[in-house]
């Protein structure tokens, strides 16, 4: 059977469009379920576990029942340093009421950390992510980073940025367990 030059130039042109099709699904679909992936308000939290600095081994899961704001921060962040205060004000404040702030420190030695949330005043808990899973899991790229987890473990609220008091407070008030 003789296939004319024609022929096999339109097969050939149609194949690499067919082929260039299923890259491009391939590729929208990566991205799409990587997006996917992305805790999201309305969605679980993403459950970890990490080391407190006291050497305590904590899940989120030991949280559940209560309010929670997950907060990444860095000793060498300014912005991070500034919203510290404001972050020990509010723990304060609700701590009874069934809330809790989590100190997600990135990567830091113990040492670095714990220097740092003495200078701060920090009496909430500071857990240890070392090799940063825990940052890649909630996907958490600038910092101050917060997330506000309700007492069922869902994710009510992402902020990318730091807070002070005033915003924080209505945001605290809305996921305190109901009495």
């Amino acid at each position: 059977m003789n296939v004319s030059k024609q022929t096999r130039y339109w097969v050939r042109r149609l194949l690499f469009v067919v082929m260039l099709g299923l890259v491009g699904y391939a590729l929208y679909q990566s991205v799409a379920q990587g997006e996917g992936n992305r805790p999201e308000p309305g969605r679980p939290a993403p459950v970890f576990q990490l080391t407190t600095l006291d050497g305590k081994e904590v899940s989120l899961e030991d949280y559940k029942g209560k309010a929670v704001m997950l907060n990444f921060w860095g000793s060498w962040c300014e912005p991070c340093t500034k919203e510290m205060p404001a972050l020990q004000t509010v723990y304060e404040k609700y701590k009874n009421k069934g809330f809790v702030v989590l100190g997600v420190n990135i990567a830091e030695t113990d040492f670095t950390a714990n220097a740092f949330a003495k200078r701060m005043g920090i009496s909430f808990p500071v857990l240890m992510d070392r090799q940063r899973d825990v940052v890649k899991l909630y996907d958490v790229v600038p910092i101050p980073s917060s997330f506000f987890i309700d007492p069922e473990g869902t994710l009510k609220q992402r902020v990318e940025a730091p807070l002070t008091v005033e915003q924080l407070e209505p945001i605290v008030q809305s996921i305190l367990p109901k009495k």
